[in-house]
């Protein structure tokens, strides 16, 4: 999921926008809040990484939302309330001796940090047969800060992410990023708004990356967002608005010729609203509903046809942390996306997620987690797919300071508009090392599988990777 070589920062004007206008409504939340300039928990405002080694081993790692863009997904209400506080994790279990200690300027900490990878990888292209292997050595320099008031708050990230191959050096890529997120106390109610912009790069596994191009495809990708949450008596109400564009850039073949990507620039239009009820302090229920828009720069005569889209899903689910065993979050309900185009059908069907927590000892936690849901096709022919997720992990914490990880998981594509499913199964371990609190080692192996199927099939390949990280932060 990283870039090509080097470039400007050209194009992809929406998304730059969209970080402007994300900063300036972070830069009023933080206007309001320094009126309460005092100290609080930093960890109170959440940032894509926070400052402690157990959690910042890895760089942001690709969902298969919205063709494995290589960026997490933001849209929908970000519920954490089944999290409270009876079970903790083996991942989230707070280790003070190891967190970072942070530069403090007034009003905020700050936490640099930088992480050091050299990776095997056997086949780099993703291809089904002829695959090559390379060594691969990435550094992810990272600056995060959280601000220390007493009230409202103001979190944000810069990173850049460098990959050099050894041997085959047009796989070479730069990244870059960066976010903001502000939050504001109104009493029992809250504001939060936020932003991100960067640069990133298809993996040659993506279904976007046609025609094998010389150098991996590269992306601008820009997203706002603001939610309200209000709580009286047992009831809690959100709603959230979110914006994604994505701005591509064509490709080239060995042989000079083009792989056209600008065809896939689009915006995302998201609207969600949560009422939640609390039964009791361990459990509560809630209704959801989500709309969105999708559309395309490109529209007929210039391109085939239109992929333009929108859809909703509505949701019925229930959240809990009961006893000192179990915490999660299932939801089910319908979903539907309806195209512009009468050449592909709506997809429509059953929508919904689940995450639960097992906790067999305090020292063990197991994970499990599956979704369903609708994005937009990067295959030719196609205007978007049905994405069906699950994955299951366990964590063991062997010491204090020694985390032992092993995850399974299966994923299904089925495109709209083209005779295609694409499999991916896949399993990786892992093993981190805190050292202290400036020091983190991460030792990994991950296996990929993916199988194609249909008279429009794409690749099918197996993918082999080991790895050693160091993260030095401050």
């Amino acid at each position: 999921m990283r870039s090509a070589p080097t470039r400007t920062f050209a194009g992809g004007t929406r998304g730059l926008r969209l970080l402007l206008a994300g900063a300036c409504a972070c830069g009023a939340l933080a206007i309001a809040g320094q009126v309460w300039a005092q100290e609080i928990d930093p960890n109170d405002v959440p940032v894509q990484s926070a400052g402690s080694l157990q959690n910042n081993i890895a760089p942001v790692q690709a969902t298969n939302i919205l063709e494995n863009n290589g960026v997490s997904e933001t849209n929908g209400i970000d519920s954490s309330s089944y999290d409270r506080g009876r079970n903790v994790s083996v991942q989230q279990r707070p280790r003070p001796d190891y967190d970072a200690i942070g530069l403090h300027v007034p009003g905020f900490m700050i936490y640099p940090k930088v992480d050091l990878g050299l990776a095997y990888d056997d086949n780099i292209l993703a291809v089904q047969s002829g695959g090559v292997g390379d060594e691969i050595f990435t550094a992810t320099p990272e600056i995060d800060f959280n601000s220390t008031w007493s009230r409202n708050g103001l979190a944000g990230w810069l990173r850049a992410s460098q990959d050099l191959y050894f041997q085959h050096t047009g796989e070479d890529a730069t990244e870059a990023d960066g976010g903001l997120e502000g939050r504001l106390d109104l009493g029992n109610s809250d504001l939060r708004a936020g932003g991100q912009y960067g640069r990133f790069v298809l993996p040659r596994w993506a279904s976007n990356n046609i025609g094998l191009p010389v150098h991996r495809i590269l992306y601008n990708y820009g997203a706002a967002n603001v939610q309200f949450e209000h709580e009286f008596a047992r009831v809690r109400l959100s709603a959230r608005a979110d914006y994604q564009d994505y701005t591509y850039f064509n490709g080239a073949t060995s042989a000079g010729a083009v792989v056209f990507e600008r065809d896939q620039n689009h915006y995302v239009v998201t609207g969600s609203g949560k009422a939640e009820f609390a039964v009791s302090p361990d459990t509560a229920v809630y209704v959801t509903a989500e709309g969105n828009e999708r559309r395309f720069d490109l529209q007929p005569p210039t391109v085939s046809f239109t992929r333009n889209s929108s859809g909703f899903e509505v949701d019925a689910g229930a959240n809990f942390d009961i006893t000192h065993l179990t915490r999660g979050e299932i939801q089910i309900g319908y979903l539907d996306q309806s195209y512009v185009s009468p050449l592909f059908r709506p997809i429509r069907g059953l929508g919904g997620m689940a995450q639960l927590e097992w906790f067999p000892t305090q020292l063990i936690t197991v994970t499990v987690r599956g979704s369903r849901a609708v994005g937009d096709a990067g295959v030719i022919g196609s205007a978007g797919y049905l994405t069906s997720n699950a994955s299951g992990q366990v964590d063991y914490e062997l010491l204090r300071n020694v985390i032992l990880s092993g995850n399974l998981w299966d994923d299904q594509d089925k495109y709209n508009g083209v005779d295609r499913t694409d499999d991916r199964l896949g399993a990786g371990a892992s093993a981190k090392w805190l050292l202290n609190r400036h020091l983190g080692l991460t030792f990994a192996y991950t296996y990929d599988h993916q199988s194609s199927h249909g008279t429009a099939a794409g690749p099918s390949f197996n993918d082999n990777r080991v790895s050693v990280s160091a993260i030095v932060q401050y």
